[in-house]
């Protein structure tokens, strides 16, 4: 953005017109010659404190007035200083100078403010973070606390001993080696308790027998010799 781009203000003294050198331009060229000195240092402002010579045609044109007469205004009464290209005010660039150095420092603090919160906001990010973990972690347990409520408060099935035919009925279905009238002989003496806990799951009782049956096959017992038997091998031997 130049700086013509951008609107601004220019202080001047209030008692300018009383400067020798603008009393010498209205002595020369009459309030006509204020109005152009006035519109140069404008410029001047707009285009960063420095034009060139040849815009004094350029100059006169817009205001309607003779180029002469502006040029004058430049060069003859020591209100600008020029290197033959171009022409200056000192008093402008002073200002343009203080106006730079006001901007940099309006910058630099800016940045400053803008570099504090950005650190203000890293360092609450991980806290932030963490107390999103915690929250999530405690809405989890407090999910997993409900359930098992929930679960404890569902009512527990009652366990009903099953009959001769339905233990069975369940064995040729699944084509197990127990024996029937035995495991429920078994258990009834137990009344129905597995351990110290009562039976729940019957089938699942039958199961564990049909595995024990599995791993444990029952042996035929051996026939048992007689004392006559043994007698006569023994009286044998004797022949």
């Amino acid at each position: 953005m130049t700086m013509k781009d951008k609107t601004y203000y220019f202080p001047h003294d209030y008692n300018a017109r009383n400067d020798p050198k603008l009393q010498d331009v209205l002595i020369e060229h009459g309030a006509a010659g204020l109005g152009v000195f006035w519109c140069i240092v404008e410029q001047l402002y707009e285009q960063g404190g420095e034009l060139p010579l040849k815009s004094c045609k350029s100059i006169a044109f817009a205001l309607h007035q003779d180029c002469t007469m502006v040029e004058s205004v430049v060069k003859d009464f020591g209100l600008f200083d020029n290197n033959g290209e171009t022409f200056w005010s000192n008093s402008v660039n002073k200002r343009l100078g203080k106006r730079q150095q006001i901007s940099e420092r309006r910058k630099k603090a800016a940045l400053t403010r803008w570099q504090s919160t950005t650190n203000q906001q890293t360092q609450c990010n991980p806290d932030t973070n963490a107390m999103q973990v915690d929250a999530k972690e405690n809405k989890r347990k407090e999910n997993i606390s409900i359930s098992n409520d929930i679960e404890r408060e569902k009512p527990q099935k009652r366990f009903v001993p099953p009959t001769l035919e339905e233990v069975q009925a369940y064995i040729v279905e699944k084509g197990y080696c127990v024996d029937a009238e035995s495991f429920i002989a078994f258990y009834q003496s137990k009344n129905w308790y597995v351990g110290k806990n009562k039976m729940k799951d019957w089938k699942a009782a039958i199961l564990t027998w049909e595995k024990h049956e599995r791993e444990n096959p029952r042996r035929p017992a051996s026939p048992r010799k007689t004392k006559t038997s043994e007698s006569r091998n023994v009286n044998d031997e004797w022949k």
